[in-house]
């Protein structure tokens, strides 16, 4: 039985999720990262902290670009956590 076409995005829109997920979840999750780096003080924490969470942050970022309905509107949302993170940076590294 076929998939219902409601259901189905266009191929624009596809691919729009799937860059969302792959590279803007990567480029949001090293700068979450990149900002809790700049308020920590202890930087051995920081390395630990990467190492083990920055893949399962990319996975959860990436489910959230798929389950968007709008790829606009998923990568709207990876830009805004770059900018807010690198508001922090900028804010604390002065």
């Amino acid at each position: 039985m076929p998939a219902n076409t409601k259901y189905l995005s266009s191929t624009g829109q596809r691919w729009l999720k799937v860059s969302a997920g792959i590279l803007g979840g990567y480029l949001a999750t090293m700068a979450i990262h990149n900002a809790i780096g700049v308020v920590l003080e202890n930087k051995s924490a920081l390395i630990l902290t990467t190492a083990y969470s920055s893949f399962f942050l990319w996975v959860a970022l990436m489910i959230l670009a798929f389950l968007s309905k709008n790829g606009w509107k998923a990568w709207g949302g990876m830009f805004l956590i770059i900018v807010v993170c690198t508001i922090i940076i900028i804010f604390f590294k002065a």
